[in-house]
C-alpha cells in the first residue's frame, strides 16, 4: 500500500495506473520543452536514455551478476568525476586564499567519495566462482585503470602544493599551524579537510584490497598481470604525509614538557 499526503492509501497497482493516466493526459505546462530524447524534461536533462543504455543488454551478460558489476563501477566513476570537479574548484579558491570555500568544496568532494567505498561491499556479494565468469570479459581491465581514481591521485598533490604555498605566505610550518590553530583557523581547517581527503583515499584502497582478497585471493595475479600484493604495498602511500607526521611531532614535543604545560 502507498499513502498519499491526505492519508488515503492506494495499492501499488492503483498508483502505477494513476501515473500512467497522468502521463497520458498532461497539459501544456508539463510537456517537455528541452531538446533531446525522452518523454519528460527530467529524462532529457539527465539524458537517461543514454545513461541507462550504457550497460549490457541482459542477453549479452556473461553472468546475471555482471549487471551489478557494471552498475557499481559506472556509478563509482560518475561519483569520482563529481569529486574531481569539486576538488578542482577547491584548488582554484585555495590559491586565492579563500579558505572557507576551499573547505566547503573539499567536504563536498569527500561526500561524493564515500559512496564508492560502500559500493565496493556490494561487489562482495558476487561469489568468487561467478566473478571468474564475469572476469573473462574484462580483457586486461583492472580497477587500477580507474580514470576517476587516477584523476584524484593526480589532483591531490596539486592541492597540497597550493596549501603549502599558503602556509609559506603565512610564515608557518605545519607544526606551528597546529599549535596556533585558533589564530589561523581557516588555514588549519583546510589542513584538516585535506587530511580527510587523504584518509578517504586510503580507505578506498583498503576496501578495494579486501574486495580483491575476498573475490580472487590475496596471493594471485590480477587482470593486468599485477599481483594483489601490490595493492597492499600501495596502501603505504600518503598524499599529505607531512600532515600525518605533524601528529608525531606534537606528541613528542608535549611528551618533553611538564604535565599540563603547553609547549
Amino acid at each position: 500500500m502507498v499513502a498519499t499526503s491526505s492519508g488515503r492509501r492506494f495499492t501499488v497497482r492503483q498508483r502505477i495506473d494513476f501515473l500512467v493516466f497522468r502521463m497520458a493526459h498532461r497539459d501544456e505546462s508539463t510537456k517537455p520543452i528541452l531538446e533531446g530524447k525522452g518523454a519528460t524534461d527530467y529524462e532529457r536533462y539527465l539524458r537517461t536514455d543514454e545513461l541507462l543504455a550504457l550497460q549490457k543488454p541482459a542477453e549479452e551478460l556473461l553472468h546475471k551478476d555482471e549487471m551489478t558489476f557494471l552498475v557499481v563501477h559506472q556509478s563509482s566513476e560518475l561519483l569520482m568525476k563529481g569529486a574531481e570537479f569539486e576538488l578542482g574548484r577547491a584548488l582554484e579558491v585555495l590559491e586565492r586564499a579563500d579558505y572557507g570555500n576551499a573547505t566547503r568544496l573539499i567536504r563536498r568532494a569527500i561526500s561524493l567519495l564515500e559512496p564508492p567505498i560502500g559500493l565496493l561491499h556490494i561487489l562482495e556479494t558476487i561469489s568468487p566462482y561467478d566473478y571468474h565468469l564475469i572476469r573473462a570479459g574484462l580483457g586486461h581491465g583492472s580497477g587500477l585503470d580507474s580514470p576517476g581514481f587516477l584523476s584524484l591521485l593526480h589532483l591531490g598533490p596539486r592541492l597540497g602544493k597550493a596549501f603549502y604555498e599558503q602556509l609559506e605566505r603565512a610564515g608557518l610550518t605545519a607544526e606551528e599551524l597546529y599549535r596556533r590553530h585558533e589564530e589561523f583557523f581557516g588555514l588549519h581547517d583546510v589542513a584538516e579537510r585535506l587530511l580527510d581527503f587523504d584518509e578517504c583515499m586510503q580507505l578506498f584502497r583498503f576496501h578495494h584490497l579486501k574486495l580483491a582478497e575476498r573475490i580472487i585471493g590475496g596471493r594471485v595475479v590480477g587482470t593486468m598481470g599485477t599481483p594483489v600484493e601490490v595493492l597492499e604495498q600501495r596502501m603505504e602511500s600518503w598524499l599529505y604525509k607531512d600532515l600525518w607526521d605533524v601528529r608525531n611531532q606534537i606528541t613528542a614535543a608535549i611528551g618533553q614538557t611538564p604535565a599540563g604545560k603547553p609547549y
